[in-house]
């Protein structure tokens, strides 16, 4: 499966909520695409402040003047996927569908990413309500940990 195929997959879900990405030394905003060309908006264009909290609030500035298109082509690889699943079995629906997008190709050798049951070694520290020492950790990562924050990472 090409890149190109995968990311019109993925944009494709109903869980998407569009792609941050872009070209080098620019960012934007992937919502779509239409045959070989992303459509985008660029989050840097300056907008006028909407006090949201006021009754018929104006909604000019909450839409792109003109929608852009860029081709795949130009598209840097590097960029991150918004999925929004309301619940667990959102989350476990939409990921079965992005695995069906990446194993639609047998001659790719390695998926782009993949979804793996489990979690990782410092989930049990962070969310257990009883702090206690745990023995397979080092000392050193006993000290980091000490420190962790979830407020530090942003899942997206």
């Amino acid at each position: 499966m090409e890149y190109l195929e995968f990311v019109k997959g993925i944009l494709s879900l109903e869980y998407c909520i569009g792609i941050i990405g872009g070209k080098p030394k620019q960012s934007y905003y992937f919502a779509g695409f239409q045959d070989d060309s992303l459509i985008y908006m660029d989050p840097h264009y300056c907008q006028s402040f909407v006090d949201v909290s006021v009754k018929d609030f104006p909604l000019e500035s909450f839409h792109c003047p003109s929608p852009k298109k860029m081709s795949f082509k130009k598209m840097d690889p590097s960029c991150t996927i918004g999925l929004y699943c309301q619940n667990v079995q959102d989350f476990e629906r939409a990921s079965e569908e992005v695995t069906k997008i990446l194993k639609s190709s047998s001659k790719e050798k390695y998926p782009l990413f993949t979804f793996v049951n489990g979690h990782s070694r410092d989930y049990d520290f962070v969310m257990s309500p009883v702090r206690e020492e745990r023995t397979f950790f080092s000392e050193d990562e006993n000290k980091k940990l000490k420190h962790f924050s979830t407020e530090d990472f942003v899942l997206l």
